[in-house]
């Protein structure tokens, strides 16, 4: 379960899910309106930013999944901001980011607890249901169901999942299209797509399983491509991604890009010295620090 943990969270070399406005009260004042107006440009402007390899705006994108400023509050939108924050270099670490907040932040624990071991998890169950359990939070829920299923109640586990995930979790969405194969969690890709227009992480996921298909053929490449052009409108990919998706157009894939689309994913994917040493010259099939 551990292994899933870590490809729902952090299986990107970065994630997230799509921006979503904080639902509308028509009876709301319009000063109020206005405030959301303003926040959701705020986070169009920040996402835009994002797109180009802007590390500064991903870690502001983080607070405003964290702090739910114009979008909804969601731990894996977070997470996801603070991992491409890393990757640009904004942060040291995931934990640089989670030692700023304050101990008592719902999303800090969250954290906490989903990088706990296995074993952790089972020997402290008890203080961790009653931290979950003080929670008034869906992704907490999720966790709850995760810790459940690591201390053997795959059942009720699984029903507290999709609670979380009826009351709104991305993670638990996610969560919930993994099949089990002789113990090994794998997401299913029919039920990744029809929760993708949600989450618009799983565009991620999906280009990268038909990316990393069996199947080595035009047809899986051309998929992988789309779903990758979806997750980078919303500042989803890797630079390992985009230097497969400008390899793949390159290489004459079937995909249209403008000539502002590969300055943006040449700017994104840009690689210090080091790691271009990591990084073989084919990225169509490297297998580099960026493989997610």
């Amino acid at each position: 379960m551990k292994k899933f943990i870590f490809v729902a969270m952090a299986a990107l070399f970065v994630s997230c899910s799509d921006h979503q406005l904080m639902d509308s009260d028509v009876d709301v004042k319009d000063a109020y309106q206005v405030e959301k107006t303003v926040d959701k440009a705020k986070v169009d402007a920040l996402i835009e930013k994002a797109r180009w390899g802007d590390g500064q705006a991903f870690l502001q994108l983080a607070d405003c999944y964290r702090d739910g400023i114009g979008i909804k509050k969601d731990f894996l939108g977070m997470t996801c901001m603070v991992i491409q924050a890393n990757a640009h270099g904004a942060i040291e670490s995931e934990k640089e980011y989670f030692s700023r907040i304050p101990d008592d932040n719902v999303y800090k624990q969250c954290f906490a607890l989903a990088d706990m071991s296995s074993s952790k998890l089972r020997t402290g169950k008890d203080s961790i249901m009653t931290i979950l359990n003080a929670m008034d939070c869906p992704d907490a829920l999720a966790i709850h169901g995760i810790v459940s299923v690591e201390c053997g109640d795959t059942i009720g586990g699984f029903e507290t999942i999709r609670k979380a995930a009826d009351n709104g979790s991305n993670f638990a969405s996610i969560l919930l299209t993994m099949n089990n194969n002789d113990g090994d969690l794998h997401p299913d890709r029919d039920k990744l797509k029809k929760i993708a227009d949600r989450t618009p992480f799983v565009y991620k996921m999906l280009g990268r399983i038909y990316r990393d298909s069996e199947e080595d053929n035009d047809i899986n490449k051309r998929q992988a491509a789309r779903y990758y052009l979806e997750a980078e409108k919303h500042a989803l990919l890797s630079k390992r991604e985009a230097m497969w998706l400008l390899s793949y157009y390159r290489s004459g894939g079937d995909i249209q890009l403008s000539d502002e689309d590969i300055r943006r994913l040449e700017a994104f994917s840009h690689v210090t010295g080091d790691e271009r040493e990591i990084i073989v010259a084919d990225t169509v099939c490297v297998d580099s620090i960026y493989n997610q």
